[in-house]
């Protein structure tokens, strides 16, 4: 016999006692689980005077996740699109999958059918999601071995220096035909360093990088220059060291049927890019492409959306899609920031062929609001 549904019933004492023969409805293949604020009668989980369904959903154990969540009235608590489920609320309540019926026995149904049928993620299969290798093996592995994820590793300094062969194997098992990229270590690092020292370091780290990244079957590894404008003023010198020392990365790359893509960052303007790109080709990378990071271009820098857009389109292969208020790096899901989604939306359509859409949610139920927010802002994929 299967473990019956986990359902979130969320309110406060008012609804608590009000649905005290109610919840009964639901019938023996559901497990309700009361939430919400303190009170009489007291909730199975008191979230506190300021409930959030985030910190809620991370704290909880796996087998108490829920299948499908209910609001039963009253104020809804915040971080409610970040529940991997279906949310049922009544009208008119932001944030809400479904409608919750008023009457008793059609609400109890509405709830029993949402646990059993889950909730369509369409575009989930659009989209690459970013994940630390190190968290890929960790508390992660229940996501990823349980729902078609495709992800873009991130390999760091951490995960060199702590996993193993065997580790690398495991991971390269676990996202076996899944679309994959890669993001390479960047923290610290300066291939165009005028030190000479920095560079070797940053070479050692990122060929180590670039082997996992053919192990794990990547077809796109994303890199940092490393550059900033205070730091290196001579940009043809910059440009002339990075190209000496990511070439041979790129053809190593190349070689495994992976490109190497260059993400914007610190950089002022994109021209930047341009030139780090064009010191490449010129030491011998075969091509080079782009990883345009609209959040970044909308934070790091004054030069407008369009410049970006203009000058890397022709070489983008892959694009990184987060918001936020053009005051700091928040990655926020699509619409909650400054970014202009539909002028985003009409470069991606225009592009032949599309790049590679990423989003970087920096902690598991971010994910979630990222994919009901490309629901809000791009409509279906």
């Amino acid at each position: 016999m299967s473990a019956p549904s986990v359902v979130w019933l969320y309110g406060g004492p008012a609804q608590r006692a009000a649905a005290k023969q109610w919840q009964e409805r639901l019938g023996g293949d559901v497990r309700p689980l009361w939430l919400g604020p303190p009170g009489d009668p007291a909730p199975d989980l008191d979230l506190g005077n300021e409930p959030d369904m985030l910190l809620a959903l991370e704290s909880c154990p796996l087998e108490l996740r829920p299948q499908a969540f209910a609001l039963l009235g009253g104020d809804a608590p915040a971080g409610l699109t970040t529940l991997p489920c279906p949310i049922l609320a009544p009208e008119g309540v932001t944030g809400a999958d479904l409608a919750l019926p008023e009457e008793p026995d059609q609400a109890a149904q509405a709830i029993q059918r949402a646990a059993r049928e889950g909730r369509a993620w369409p575009w989930l299969p659009h989209l690459q999601v970013n994940l630390p290798i190190t968290m890929l093996l960790g508390d992660f592995k229940p996501l990823v071995r349980g729902a078609p994820i495709n992800l873009e590793v991130a390999i760091d300094a951490q995960a060199l220096d702590s996993l193993t062969g065997r580790d690398l194997a495991e991971a390269a098992e676990m996202v076996a035909g899944r679309k994959i990229s890669v993001h390479l270590p960047f923290m610290d690092l300066c291939p165009g360093s005028p030190d000479p020292a920095v560079r070797r370091l940053s070479r050692q780290r990122l060929m180590a990088a670039a082997n996992w990244t053919l192990a794990l079957g990547a077809t796109v590894a994303v890199g940092h220059l490393g550059y900033l404008a205070d730091t290196h003023r001579d940009l043809p010198a910059f440009c002339r060291r990075y190209g000496a020392m990511m070439a041979p990365l790129a053809q190593r790359l190349h070689a495994g049927g992976c490109a190497l893509a260059l993400e914007n960052t610190f950089e002022p303007t994109p021209h930047v890019l341009l030139a780090a790109r064009q010191a490449l080709l010129d030491a011998g990378a075969p091509a080079v492409g782009f990883c345009l990071d609209v959040g970044h271009a909308s934070c790091f820098n004054s030069t407008p959306a369009e410049t970006w857009w203009n000058t890397m389109g022709p070489h983008v292969i892959e694009l990184h899609l987060h918001d936020n208020a053009g005051d700091f790096d928040w990655h926020l899901p699509p619409g909650e920031g400054l970014v202009d989604w539909d002028y985003v939306k009409a470069q991606v359509e225009a592009m032949e062929p599309r790049p590679l859409l990423t989003i970087e949610p920096h902690r598991e139920p971010h994910l979630w609001a990222y994919l009901r927010a490309f629901e809000r802002v791009w409509g279906m994929p």
